[in-house]
């Protein structure tokens, strides 16, 4: 029997170079579009955030301010009990500006005819 020659493990042929830049430039374009996905989920979800967050959501403030003025539009009272003015809820004032399109219109009445003054007597003529 013949001796094989022993072969080292380091002494392995060296890796293909059109291999290697072939899995090196395949593994960048990966790299790099994993990464553009992952920052368009991420601004997705910044965005959603932002409007769930931000815009959708109204100042405590502004709630309460529109509250009072919901209030003020359903209620009825004097504005100006001197002069007769009064408050009317909205919904109601629509239905009588819906009836009748003139409801503030002035009522004009025909100013009554003077009668003629009987002409002077003349002076002197009896």
């Amino acid at each position: 029997m013949a001796k094989e020659p022993h072969v080292s493990p380091i002494e392995t042929e060296d890796p293909d170079a059109v291999t290697t830049a072939m899995v090196g430039i395949v593994g960048t374009i990966v790299l790099i579009i994993v990464v553009v996905f992952v920052q368009g989920l991420y601004e997705r979800e910044k965005r959603n955030e932002f409007q769930r967050k931000v815009v959708d959501e109204q100042p405590a403030e502004l709630r309460s301010l529109r509250a009072a003025q919901r209030t003020r539009l359903e209620e009825t009272g004097w504005v100006d009990k001197q002069h007769g003015i009064v408050a009317i809820p909205i919904e109601r004032a629509m239905e009588l500006l819906a009836s009748d399109p003139h409801p503030a219109a002035p009522i004009v009445v025909a100013a009554p005819t003077a009668t003629p003054a009987p002409p002077p007597a003349a002076k002197g003529a009896r």
